[in-house]
């Protein structure tokens, strides 16, 4: 016979702990609050702010916003993107893309700044506290239960602990193995600040892909976001503002007329491209979600979207859980979601292949195929993933 306490806990919902209170932890707040549950929600920093710079946001993460009823808002504060044009490494634009098939069939790609993306997020979140400058300090798995010491003094027990901690994840590092995870490093990295958008259009991305120097422009509202990078040794031997004038300098044309491409407003800082991918997505009761579990490189800008994809994957299998059968659900969610996340990085890994090149010949043989490359095969596996269901 199934006794009382084990009853409770078949229909008992689980207490969480959300560590982290970026893209995919707010997500997951947000879907779990919808359904009247108030997780635990932990966050580093002793604030939120507006950290970050522009991200891409893909129609499959915005069919989330839809579900959270923040759709409208989120179009009001993003970008259309409906061009998409690559330059060579002396100004020249070499192609253009249309994306107005794929806003049609799927529904726009938007630029929108982290800051107002973890905005939007927060109003999900509504009146859900969320403890800042808090961390853990320690995770003990105890029976069917997660017992986590806090940076603050505390400690309290948990049927589920999320690990959105981001890409370098100290969660992570408390529950797996070092086998179980890996870092993979393109060699690249460069410098992100923005800038007024002065006459630039507010629907197109622009990227000048040379030899051995890269610089992208991105608008969303009101700002414009701006990449300039290149092998990560040389750019930080040459130092920011060397490096900076050593690009730009390198173009036969201006590629922002009238307009200086130097930082602005805000605190530039050095992105160095890597990623990380995590062989299990949970261990016991704890899980890993979005840049924990599997990071990206921003050469497809389609992050922000796995996460929050990888979210409401997560959200809809613990709907369906008692506090009793959590890993089972986290079982789910990882079969239902993990190769499809795996995918999308496989894919940014070969785009950056093709976009970081240092020698002057294959860069202008790459420059003469891209003259033959549809968009979809650009980003063939996300393409393909769009048609599939999460």
């Amino acid at each position: 016979m199934v006794n009382q306490t084990m009853k409770g806990s078949f229909s008992r919902r689980p207490r969480t702990l959300i560590i982290g209170a970026g893209v995919a932890g707010l997500t997951l707040a947000a879907l779990m609050r919808q359904r009247g549950e108030e997780p635990v929600v932990i966050e580093r920093e002793s604030s939120i702010s507006n950290k970050g710079y522009m991200l891409g946001l893909y129609p499959m993460g915005a069919r989330v916003l839809h579900g959270l009823g923040l759709h409208a808002q989120y179009l009001e504060r993003s970008s259309s993107m409906m061009h998409y044009r690559i330059g060579n490494g002396k100004g020249k634009i070499i192609r253009e893309y249309s994306l107005a098939a794929v806003a049609q069939r799927y529904g726009p790609i938007q630029g929108i700044s982290r800051g107002e993306l973890i905005g939007l997020l927060l109003e999900g979140v509504g009146d859900l506290h969320i403890r800042y400058g808090t961390t853990v300090t320690a995770l003990r798995q105890q029976d069917e239960l997660v017992e986590v010491a806090f940076s603050d003094g505390s400690a309290a027990d948990f049927d589920l602990v999320v690990a959105a901690d981001g890409l370098h994840s100290a969660t992570r590092q408390m529950v797996l193995d070092e086998k179980e995870y890996a870092y993979r490093s393109t060699g690249w990295g460069g410098w992100v600040f923005w800038i007024e958008p002065g006459d630039t259009s507010p629907d197109t991305y622009t990227e000048y892909w040379g030899a051995g120097k890269f610089l992208g422009l991105y608008p969303v509202k009101g700002h414009l976001g701006v990449f300039i990078g290149g092998p990560s040794t040389v750019a930080q031997e040459m130092g920011m503002e060397k490096f900076i004038r050593y690009v730009v300098e390198g173009f036969e044309r201006p590629v922002l007329p009238g307009q200086a491409i130097q930082p602005g407003s805000g605190d530039p800082f050095f992105w160095d491209f890597h990623d990380c991918r995590a062989s299990l997505w949970r261990k016991g009761r704890v899980a890993l979600l979005g840049d924990a579990a599997t990071g990206f490189i921003p050469t497809a800008g389609v992050g922000a979207t796995m996460a929050m994809e990888s979210a409401a994957a997560l959200s809809d299998e613990l709907s369906r859980t008692g506090a009793q059968h959590v890993e089972q659900a986290l079982d789910l969610y990882e079969k239902r979601h993990r190769k499809r996340v795996e995918a999308a990085q496989e894919n940014s890994r070969n785009l950056g292949k093709m976009m970081f090149v240092k020698s002057s010949p294959l860069a202008w043989e790459r420059n003469q195929l891209l003259k033959f490359y549809s968009v979809e095969e650009l980003v063939r596996e996300i393409a393909k993933i769009a048609d599939e269901p999460i």
